[in-house]
């Protein structure tokens, strides 16, 4: 299977350019004028894991918070300014644009009123390839579908005052490979929101020694290729043999009963400044984690479970706990030492 078929983490989970963007359809007032509470939310889109794909692109049509017993507050105009959107129905992005922390914001300073919202829906246009789409590395374009034409996500409480979150898009776990229609489909899996204020980082460089030196990673045929870092929540310690490759519950190949999913995924990116292999999480909340790095990743489907061999080489699992807000780094090395 090529790296094409196994999928990328919208994680759509990255570089740093913020596109103001704001708009809005009111099921009650935009300004809070009627007394109640409100909070000024700000909303971008964040990505992580592209690999070998060239563009993931989607079609925003709308984007609503559902609140129960109030009606549903819809933003469903948008103004990007240096798309020259004034006021658009739509917008398009490319989610490998923004990865890591970098965002697009597609919401900026809005009054909408404070409290819990059960829901928060991202209306995506699909099923037409000038639509939602891929870009493999062949520059071949493959239609995205959305079950439903919607992604729901969790929904979040705000408070009165400022508050900035994100749609974190896993395109490893999200973006899944559809062989029999020769399509993409994207799904929540993988994607979440989080407070900016509150949700960390882990960022770091990885010793290209672990994919063209180390055994058995030294026997690849290309050793850019295959090579990831998986996060997954909590600490492991000695059940390392739990860590598993990305899988759902409709894997066709049941997973170990202890088997563990990550919780999210990342890629490398070669720094053309400085030769390094770089990786990057955004906007993780605060807690245990364990980091573990593989070379051999090339066929981890979305879907199936592939029972790859993680950590590999052997070794390479680091245990670390994130605080809120916590930007912290992790140089992934031949002596597994962080």
């Amino acid at each position: 299977m090529s790296i094409i078929q196994k999928v990328v983490a919208m994680s759509f989970l990255t570089a740093a350019l913020l596109l103001p963007l704001s708009g809005c359809g009111c099921g009650f007032s935009c300004n809070g004028d009627d007394g109640a509470p409100v909070t000024r939310l700000t909303l971008g889109f964040s990505d992580a894991v592209p690999e070998d794909l060239k563009q993931v692109v989607i079609k925003v049509d709308a984007i609503i918070f559902r609140r129960l017993g109030a009606e549903d507050r819809v933003i469903d105009t948008f103004t990007i300014e240096e798309k020259g959107l004034v006021e658009a129905d739509t917008f398009q992005v490319n989610l490998l644009d923004y990865r890591g922390v970098n965002q697009l914001i597609v919401i900026k300073d809005l009054d909408i009123e404070s409290g819990s919202y059960s829901e928060v829906l991202i209306k995506i246009l699909g099923n037409d390839i000038n639509d939602s789409y891929v870009q493999e590395a062949d520059d071949r374009l493959k239609i995205i579908t959305v079950s439903g034409g919607e992604l729901k996500l969790p929904g979040l409480r705000l408070s009165s005052g400022s508050q900035a979150f994100t749609v974190e898009f896993g395109l490893a776990q999200a973006l899944q490979y559809q062989p029999l229609t020769n399509q993409y489909r994207l799904a929540t899996n993988g994607i979440r929101i989080e407070n900016n204020r509150t949700g960390a980082t882990l960022s770091g460089q990885v010793d290209s020694a672990l994919f063209n030196s180390v055994s058995p990673c030294d026997q690849k045929i290309d050793p850019k290729k295959g090579n990831r870092l998986y996060i997954y929540t909590g600490k492991v310690d000695l059940q390392r043999q739990r860590l598993a490759d990305v899988f759902t519950a409709a894997s066709s190949a049941p997973p170990p009963a202890d088997a563990l999913a990550p919780f999210a995924v990342a890629s490398l990116e070669n720094n053309n400044l400085t030769g390094n292999w770089d990786y990057s999480f955004g906007y993780l909340p605060p807690g245990d984690y364990t980091l573990a790095f593989a070379c051999d990743t090339e066929n981890d489907n979305a879907v199936e479970y592939n029972g790859l061999i993680i950590p590999l080489p052997e070794g390479q699992v680091y245990e670390f706990n994130l605080s809120e807000a916590e930007k912290a780094q992790c140089n992934v090395t031949k002596d597994a030492t962080c």
